[in-house]
């Protein structure tokens, strides 16, 4: 039960950095929702595919990995995303034009980091240790399901936001252009 506690701690301290990083609630209940929603997909892959039916508290740890290397998918791609605001003046109109130099930019980065990480867990399907063996293929199903979650939905979660939510908000963004303002005068400045 205390694991299960700090389990949870990990998640909510992952969805608060979450709103401190990206200054959205909604993209950050999307980011955590994908990174949950990846649990039970993976546990009906591992068991429909693999045939693996043991599911034991290696398995719970995988929560921080998943929690970690998730997490860092999706700061990848929405600095991405924030960077395509920056980058060729034709795409700064078209949302379609900027989500595909976005996608581009993160997927690939985010599918070396994610197809690494999920062979090295794939490995421990040589251990003898039956428990090992069945935490390092649910780890190594895990990540680049957690990776195919977030190249699908996420663009879709980024653009809805900037189109519909983010301008209900306009405090925020008016702050955050003061500040570009404030920047763009201290760089002329010095």
């Amino acid at each position: 039960m205390k694991d299960m506690q700090m389990a949870l701690f990990s998640v909510v301290f992952v969805f608060i950095y979450f709103n401190i990083h990206l200054r959205s609630c909604f993209l950050s209940l999307v980011g955590v929702s994908l990174i949950l929603f990846s649990f039970p997909l993976t546990q009906v892959i591992v068991q429909g595919v693999f045939q693996v039916t043991y599911f034991g508290t290696l398995q719970i740890v995988v929560i921080y990995i998943v929690l970690g290397i998730a997490a860092d998918d999706i700061f990848v791609f929405v600095d991405a995303w924030k960077q395509s605001e920056h980058m060729n003046p034709e795409i700064l109109d078209d949302d379609h034009k900027r989500m595909s130099y976005t996608w581009k930019r993160a997927a690939r980065a985010m599918a070396v980091t994610s197809s690494t990480t999920s062979v090295a867990f794939f490995a421990n399907v040589f251990s003898p240790i039956m428990p090992i063996k069945v935490f390092g293929i649910f780890a190594a199903v895990i990540v680049p399901l957690n990776y195919l979650l977030v190249v699908m939905f996420f663009p879709s979660a980024c653009i809805f936001y900037d189109r519909k939510i983010a301008p209900c908000f306009k405090c925020c963004s008016c702050f955050d252009r003061k500040r570009k303002g404030q920047n763009a005068q201290g760089d002329k400045e010095g």
